[in-house]
């Protein structure tokens, strides 16, 4: 059995892999390098290992360069506003990014702003044009926030799919991201780019029998891998082949998954948000010297020295 789940990662990551350059170059991977990266979404990001998978490659690819990579996502966040009746047994609405956006730039000061959301947006009901709006106008408010606060470009990352299979006539939420994803690979916007993570992950989905995502919304390793994978084809970085388990035996990767773990949390109580409650902005702290002590470590595991 481990074996053949083995073998559905390794033909998840070949499915992915033509859309791939087979050399990086200057305008990918290395261009990240130097700067503050931060990736905003929701559950899925705060979850975070898609991150930590991007981190990895980025720091095995090109061992000599430096990155700063900051996981700020919140779960159940959206960029709408919008929130079903009842979310969360009614104990509280859906966040928006909105309400801490403004600290968030503030404090972190990204370079470089990757943001994945469209899958809370669409509040899991069939096509609405009036949220479907409210989600274009909170894409071009993030990105006209992010371009004031200085920031040099903006990836959007089309939503990850709905993971489920219906019979013919029956409503598929998935079809609603398709639409959002859509959307948003044909904005033409300077200093904005846009990776198409839905039609990547569809793909790999729709060639094996098992779910990504046993809850239909949140993926397990495989899936956040193959989100890793879609990113990174997005930036020209080649990827290898690997299972999950190959690479989170890498001590390498160990460290680098600490790290996203030790930023994201630090930071987001940093920066203040409101979910369930209130978390109030706090001292950052030694955070950011722990952060140096661990990438000491990862650069002497990737550069031998």
């Amino acid at each position: 059995m481990k074996t053949f789940l083995l073998s559905l990662c390794v033909s998840t990551l070949l499915l992915v892999a033509p859309m791939m350059a087979a050399e990086p170059d200057s305008a990918g991977g290395k261009s990240l390098a130097g700067k503050r990266v931060v990736f905003l979404g929701d559950s899925i990001t705060q979850a975070g290992k898609y991150i930590s998978f991007v981190d990895y490659y980025l720091q095995k690819q090109y061992p000599e360069q430096d990155f700063q990579v900051y996981g700020l996502g919140l779960a159940s966040e959206t960029l709408s506003g919008l929130s079903e009746e009842g979310h969360a047994g009614g104990r509280f609405p859906r966040p928006c990014l909105f309400e801490r956006l403004g600290r968030l730039l503030e404090k972190a000061k990204p370079d470089v702003v990757f943001a994945c959301y469209g899958i809370n947006d669409g509040i899991y009901k069939p096509f609405s044009p009036e949220r479907f709006e409210a989600f274009q106008e909170g894409v071009k408010k993030l990105i006209e926030e992010c371009k004031s606060a200085g920031v040099q470009e903006v990836y959007l990352v089309t939503p990850p799919i709905y993971d489920t299979t219906t019979k013919p006539g029956e409503f598929n939420y998935d079809s609603v991201m398709t639409k959002y994803a859509a959307w948003e690979k044909g904005l033409d916007l300077p200093g904005v780019h846009v990776i198409d993570l839905h039609s990547a992950m569809r793909k790999a989905r729709d060639a094996r029998s098992e779910v990504f995502s046993r809850d239909h919304v949140h993926p397990g390793d495989e899936g956040h891998l193959v989100m890793a994978t879609a990113i990174l084809s997005g930036l020209n970085v080649p990827v290898p082949a690997q299972s999950v388990a190959d690479i989170q035996a890498d001590p390498l990767f160990k460290k680098v998954d600490a790290l996203r773990k030790l930023r994201s949390s630090n930071w987001m109580k940093h920066i203040g948000y409101t979910r369930e409650k209130t978390v109030a902005p706090e001292p950052l702290g030694d955070t950011e010297q722990a952060a140096a002590k661990l990438q000491a470590e990862i650069n002497e595991l990737r550069r031998g020295k």
